[in-house]
């Protein structure tokens, strides 16, 4: 298809603003195309895109193309496709010029099925850098999608370019935020749109891409989005309302972390206020939880413990290895240390006493909603409604499910490693009235 119409191309062969002479065409979307263009006087190749015919000349598509073009160059960041020049031919309107990428985008390496964790963890958090660096810059994309995620190679190993900023939301004191589109309530793609944006509100703000991206990691690692549907409608309504099945349950071979999934789940939730503040949380929770301070603390403890016990075992053997030798004193055996002193024990029933001497086989959870009497599945399995208090083995791995008739359900990766609490609060479904049909007698 792409080669039929390179034939009768126009634009193939001509030189842009004086400069570009264009090769080949490499790719086409709703907006334009972008064709392969070699600088009249570099000799160097570089990435041409052109607005298409029937919007060329149309005041909002140059609005999103010149959008496009300001946000990549306000990011500093290597992630981030380089946009080098913005002109205009008196023939074939504006163009972009940008930098020649040589790879695949994400939605040719997901046809070729799921990804291994590592991998979707690398690529998204690759991702989520240039977005953090968006930003911080003000800027929010809102049309993050597996097209837009461009995966070439620097040093032996995928490195990603994120594209296409065009109906991205700038946020600065002196921009006017003008409608690119008759229809710009809803922007984005519906199988990664947000629920704020498929409710077509406008004041969305980076919360909406950490959604996309997690929508994205759902799908890298099952092999399918949260949510499909037979038209955009479905799929709005969807990404509105619905709790999307956790990834172990969709693609229960792939042995996903628990983590992984957690983190997945926290930035699909409907209310922005629910996800990671930042996608720098959110690709960190990815990559797995550090170990709190206090572990490390109670770590420090028990081996100065375990040094102070060693040492007093060896410290009578010392005095008495040499009964017929002179009273000169022998030298110690550690040069000039003093004797560790042992560790005192903590206080009865404290937090590191627990860890350190009572090693549980069984944890209790607590779970609790708002409003209370939601049933809570786990693993599917019904347990009961809430309040509930849980026995469960220690180093269970669950996904609970909470439900309640009339309000939307949530989901919580659980891993009970110690005795906490869980609390969710469930918020109501939006209900969508049809007024009345009028009728004429």
């Amino acid at each position: 298809m792409m080669e039929e119409a390179a034939e009768h191309d126009p634009l193939i062969g001509a030189t842009l603003g004086g400069l570009y002479r264009v090769e080949r065409l490499i790719g086409e979307g709703g907006m334009g195309r972008v064709y392969e263009a070699i600088h009249a006087h570099l000799g160097k190749a570089y990435a041409v895109k052109v607005l298409a015919n029937g919007r060329a000349y149309k005041p909002d598509a140059i609005e999103r193309f010149l959008r496009e073009a300001k946000s990549a160059t306000r990011i500093e960041n290597d992630h981030i496709v380089k946009v080098l020049n913005f002109d205009k031919h008196d023939e074939h309107g504006v163009f972009l010029v940008m930098e020649l990428l040589e790879g695949e985008d994400l939605a040719e390496r997901l046809e070729r099925g799921s990804l291994p964790i590592d991998q979707a963890v690398d690529l998204a958090t690759q991702t989520g850098d240039a977005l953090q660096a968006a930003h911080d810059a003000g800027i929010v994309h809102r049309d993050l999608k597996p097209e837009n995620i461009f995966i070439t190679q620097k040093k032996g190993r995928d490195f990603v370019k994120v594209l296409d900023f065009g109906i991205s939301k700038i946020k600065s004191p002196d921009h006017t935020d003008v409608k690119l589109t008759a229809t710009d309530q809803i922007v984005g793609t519906p199988l990664y749109i947000s629920p704020e944006l498929a409710r077509g509100l406008s004041a969305v703000d980076h919360r909406t891409d950490i959604y996309a991206l997690g929508v994205i990691v759902y799908e890298m690692v099952t092999g399918t989005p949260p949510f499909t549907g037979e038209n955009h409608f479905q799929l709005l309504y969807k990404h509105g309302n619905e709790a999307p099945d956790p990834p172990s349950q969709r693609s229960p071979r792939a042995k996903i972390p628990a983590h992984v999934e957690a983190a997945i789940l926290c930035a699909l939730e409907k209310n922005p206020s629910d996800r990671f503040s930042s996608m720098k949380d959110f690709c960190g929770a990815l990559q797995g939880p550090s170990v709190p301070r206090r572990q490390k603390r109670v770590g420090l403890a028990l081996l100065a413990a375990v040094v102070a016990a060693f040492a007093l075992l060896l410290w009578p053997a010392r005095e008495s290895s040499a009964p017929n030798e002179s009273s000169a004193p022998s030298p110690p055996l550690v040069a000039e240390s003093p004797i560790p002193t042992p560790v005192t024990p903590p206080p009865e029933g404290s937090a590191e006493i627990s860890e350190l001497t009572r090693p549980p086989t069984s944890v209790r959870v607590q779970l609790n909603s708002t409003p209370r009497g939601a049933s809570v599945a786990l693993n599917g399995v019904k347990k009961g409604e809430t309040p509930l208090t849980l026995e469960l083995p220690k180093g269970t791995e669950a996904t609970v499910r909470f439900s309640l008739e009339g309000y939307q359900p949530k989901v919580r990766r659980l891993v009970a490693e110690d005795d906490e609490i869980v609390h969710v609060r469930l918020r109501r479904k939006i209900r969508r009235e049809t007024p009345p049909i009028k009728k004429d007698f």
